[in-house]
């Protein structure tokens, strides 16, 4: 399993917008074998997906009621789960709908403080961020997660976001990928 969270993370070395230090940061965390909430509370391993039509040049992004913030759909990675089987698992569960043939293909690392929430024994997110690349269409969001959710553009997304390390994210898409 550590093997598929390594090799995972090793995919992004060359990339030059990826945070080298970032890298350094999740494979120590790796060492640690600590990688899920249930393993460790305070601080583990999350992934982001985000849906992003190439034809309309646009991403899906919802207002996440926890967060109070802009960001693409994701959660906490499972016991005995990879980071592309939390996409796939929290794609239905978050989307209702079942990924079968889209591409779904890891982009970028970020390591979030989330302590800012009491209510929370979460402190540190680290979390792998997927580009899922599907057809704009329309998702039934989970409404327990999102207040809404929609496609947007690149700009529209990064106007909506708060926090800047996720808007990066964005900005990076945009450079690299549209």
């Amino acid at each position: 399993m550590r093997k598929t969270f390594l090799s995972e993370i090793s995919k992004l070395k060359d990339k030059i917008y990826v945070d080298k230090k970032i890298i350094k940061q999740f494979l120590e965390k790796l060492k640690s074998g600590l990688l899920t909430k249930k393993q460790n509370p305070s601080d583990h391993f999350c992934a982001f997906f985000l849906p992003i039509d190439l034809t309309s040049k646009s991403i899906y992004l919802g207002h996440h009621i926890k967060a109070d913030d802009w960001i693409p759909p994701g959660g906490h990675i499972d016991k005995n789960e990879l980071p592309i089987q939390t996409v796939h698992r929290e794609f239905y569960e978050e989307l209702n709908f079942n990924l079968n043939k889209e591409k779904v293909e890891l982009f970028d690392l970020t390591i979030k403080d989330v302590s800012g929430n009491p209510i929370h024994r979460c402190k540190t997110h680290f979390d792998f961020w997927y580009l899922v690349y599907i057809n704009k269409r329309k998702f039934r969001f989970d409404k327990k997660e999102f207040y809404q959710a929609e496609w947007l553009t690149i700009s529209q997304g990064i106007k909506r976001m708060k926090l800047s390390q996720y808007s990066q994210v964005i900005k990076n898409i945009s450079r690299f990928i549209f």
